[in-house]
């Protein structure tokens, strides 16, 4: 069928060239957009013409069956008809302010018997506590970071309740862990531990100043001088914290800073609420397939309809849009009764305000790679999320420098520094099972100096796991080991655990292109390993003939 349909052609040719709305209705007479225009029949025939368009209204384009329209006195009036009318009707192609709920929050499992904290994007009711969402990404993975640094909690996923760590980890040697796992600690002090650190996340400072100085004065009582001078040197770091912290002089009361970032034909839109001179709320969408000549009209229709049904009203909008939007926008709300005046800074701190937003949407936008990770977890039914993965290959030519390689991937980014290379001493074939042994035992030999990861990923199949499980049992260590499930052109379609269960991956391509970029890593790495030590022998051989000459 060709588009327009000859119906819509008619359509069209009889649309007035006055200020008003649109409706685009499909097949079954639904509206599935609304739009508004100075002119209305220019501004619809636009969409007809062979012009520059976004993915997503070319896709709307094919779906128009009928036309409607109502003709207004001015283009404010325009933008008010068109606000109700998407709240009407909530047309699938036109785009509303709304939390996409991809913000990160950290949670503290209160429930377990020793509760670890992490950062996690699902939100349940599963007893836990949470905090955030966190806006600002880096700033969480900062106050996390310092948490950590400060209360020495237990770091591995170990459930301590079926299983004893044989031996305790490196963060155990170098004091950042109390060691729950081989019962070093008792339940009470590590509550109380966890009780600070709720307090120090909710940003009680005098509640936990209060908390730890009278902990210590019973230590004393108690003559335990040794824990009384624990608990004060976590008092002076986290005083020296709280000083290091800088606060932002804002000086807006009530005022909502729209930043919007496009990127990849994606537009993203955040807006900080400052409310007593606090940022305390946000909101966000996030808009796929549009280009940059639809955004000024995307973000006029989203401030206008913003605050309509919104009881929480600032004296003032921050936003970068052309004046005459902006005019536009002010005049539908004086001609809704609201008290809101729109700006658009073009220097100075107002300025720096929306600056922040934006760099908050990029910092977003480089977080929002790391999700996949939290869909892999959940995948998996990891409970307790997924923080750091190990990937091992292979690599030999006729039985000659065969190795093995391992890197990790750790707090959404690869981790270079454990990046290791094992040059294969057990076998002089290609016998890559026997070669996965080797490398397994002894990276777990290493065990005390490298955390072992949550998820172990295997280049290889049901062999090569059984192995890796071997070695697993003899060293007694434990982790979560997958293998990873090859099709035919050698890609990977799935996961395979130790017990022969298969993960299929064909409806979670994220998790696929994730899973195949740790596969191409850990295969360059191995790679790069074995030609470096076969030049080195080439380069030797020849200075060896030429001595020999």
């Amino acid at each position: 069928m060709s588009y327009p349909t000859e119906h819509v052609k008619s359509v069209v040719s009889k649309i007035p060239f006055e200020p008003g709305i649109y409706m685009m209705k499909d097949e079954n007479g639904n509206i599935i957009y609304v739009g508004k225009a100075i002119s209305l029949r220019k501004r619809v025939r636009q969409y007809f013409q062979k012009n520059n368009k976004s993915a997503r209204i070319e896709k709307m384009v094919t779906l128009i069956r009928d036309i409607s329209y109502i003709v207004t006195k001015n283009e404010v009036e325009a933008l008010a008809l068109e606000c109700n009318y998407i709240k009407e009707n909530n047309p699938k192609f036109n785009v509303m302010l709304k939390d996409d709920k991809t913000y990160p929050y950290i949670k503290i499992t209160v429930k377990d018997k020793y509760p670890v904290i992490f950062v996690t994007r699902k939100l349940k009711k599963d007893g836990a506590m949470y905090f955030g969402p966190y806006t600002n990404v880096g700033a969480m993975r900062q106050a996390l970071a310092t948490v950590k640094e400060i209360f020495p909690l237990k770091r591995c996923k170990l459930n301590l309740e079926k299983k004893k760590a044989t031996n305790p980890c490196l963060y155990y040697h170098i004091g950042k862990c109390l060691g729950p796992c081989v019962n070093e600690i008792n339940l009470q002090e590590y509550k109380n531990m966890i009780d600070q650190v709720v307090l120090f996340l909710q940003g009680k400072d005098k509640e936990i100043k209060e908390l730890i100085t009278l902990q210590i004065e019973e230590c004393i009582k108690k003559l335990d001088f040794e824990r009384a001078k624990i608990l004060k040197e976590r008092l002076d770091n986290i005083e020296n914290i709280k000083q290091k912290q800088t606060v932002a002089n804002l000086t807006e009361n009530s005022t909502d800073i729209f930043g919007y970032v496009h990127n990849i034909n994606t537009l993203y839109v955040q807006v900080f609420k400052i409310r007593n001179y606090k940022i305390v709320l946000h909101d966000n969408v996030v808009i796929n397939d549009i280009n940059k000549e639809e955004m000024e009209e995307s973000l006029t229709q989203i401030v206008s309809s913003y605050y309509l049904e919104n009881e929480d009203i600032p004296k003032k909008v921050y936003i970068k849009l052309e004046e005459e939007n902006l005019e536009l926008i002010n005049n539908f709300f004086d001609n809704k009764n609201l008290k809101i005046n729109v700006f658009c800074p073009k220097k100075g701190e107002k300025l720096n305000l929306i600056k922040m937003v934006e760099n908050n949407i990029n910092i977003n936008i480089e977080d929002k790679k790391k999700n996949v990770v939290d869909d892999l977890a959940e995948l998996l039914d990891f409970k307790q999320g997924l923080d750091s993965i190990e990937c091992y290959d292979i690599s030999n030519l006729r039985n000659d420098f065969i190795v093995g390689c391992m890197i990790r991937f750790e707090d959404g980014k690869l981790n270079k520094k454990m990046y290791r290379k094992f040059k294969i001493k057990s076998t002089l074939t290609q016998d890559d099972p026997k070669c996965m042994y080797e490398v397994i035992t002894r990276r777990l030999n290493h065990a005390k100096d490298w955390p072992l990861p949550d998820v172990i990923l295997i280049d290889g199949g049901k062999t090569q796991l059984k192995m890796v499980k071997k070695a697993f049992e003899e060293s007694e260590e434990n982790t979560n080991i997958f293998g990873m499930v090859k099709n035919d052109k050698h890609r990977t379609r799935g996961l395979i655990n130790l017990k022969g269960e298969e993960f299929d991956l064909s409806e979670h391509k994220n998790i696929l292109n994730f899973l195949t970029f740790l596969q191409d890593e850990v295969h360059r790495f191995t790679i790069t390993y074995h030609r470096k030590l076969r030049d080195t022998v080439k380069l030797s051989s020849k200075k060896n003939y030429k001595i020999k000459k």
